[in-house]
């Protein structure tokens, strides 16, 4: 109980009070920051910034079943990735899809979990523009992406670029696909995202040689449900419960 009978004690027992609450204020700030900073170390593959998600513009009349199949990722924010394919398949809940990654490189490839439930995300298209969508990665504790195909000509290349919003941050990734393991220099250009807030530099090339790669799977076309050389697809109902988490961000019909 704080004296009041004598002023020079009250003061005294005031100041202690305020610097007490600054501390609590100072420490609640380095908790968050070194929060934040512990999901951009785990996420590496992304660009971290202060500011919100710059506004991408999804490409219109898109056809997600035409967009379903194996794709190489050629590009991405992540200069130490090798051999990353992403196999898209229908979900089990009516209007989702299952994204399943693979790649070469990194903490679960090293523990042998590369391709497992743990790499496979799940989409949700917004009903009026379906190239506009939000992915959920299980292992992703800061919640979902803003996920956006913004060009894409189903059969030889797409571009996609990730965004989350983390308090006062935001980190972007950009990705280009291809149909084939290696990808037309001409056709990356355009796959890539040209937006002013998004600086083109960083693209960074995933390595796709001395992959183990078959040339027949290497060159399978839109629509293939082959998941790539780096593991299995099975669509069975033990992946059921991927998609039982609904994200955070829901999409709101204007």
């Amino acid at each position: 109980m704080p004296d009041y009978s004598h002023p020079v004690k009250v003061r005294v027992q005031k100041n202690k009070l305020l610097d007490d609450l600054d501390s609590k204020r100072k420490m609640n700030l380095v908790m968050l920051l070194l929060v934040v900073g512990c999901l951009f170390t785990l996420a590496h593959a992304h660009e971290a910034f202060f500011g919100s998600c710059p506004k991408v513009t999804p490409l219109p009349d898109f056809d997600m079943e035409r967009f379903e199949g194996l794709w190489y990722v050629t590009e991405s924010f992540d200069e130490r990735e090798k051999c990353r394919t992403w196999n898209i398949t229908k979900g089990v809940v009516n209007g989702t899809w299952y994204l399943r990654e693979a790649k070469g490189a990194g903490v679960l490839s090293n523990v042998g979990l590369s391709d497992s439930k743990l790499t496979t995300a799940t989409l949700w298209p917004d009903p009026n523009t379906p190239a506009k969508m939000v992915v959920q990665w299980p292992l992703n504790i800061a919640g979902s992406y803003d996920f956006t195909v913004h060009t894409t000509d189903y059969e030889r290349f797409a571009g996609v670029f990730q965004c989350q919003q983390v308090v006062f941050f935001q980190r972007q990734n950009g990705i280009v696909l291809s149909r084939t393991s290696q990808l037309w220099v001409e056709l990356q250009q355009m796959a890539r995202l040209h937006h002013k807030d998004v600086k083109v530099e960083y693209f960074k090339p995933v390595k796709q040689s001395h992959c183990g790669y078959d040339r027949e799977v290497s060159n399978e076309g839109a629509g293939s449900s082959d998941p790539g050389p780096l593991g299995t697809y099975k669509n069975s109902k033990e992946e059921e419960d991927v998609e039982g988490r609904v994200p955070e961000k829901l999409f709101i019909p204007l």
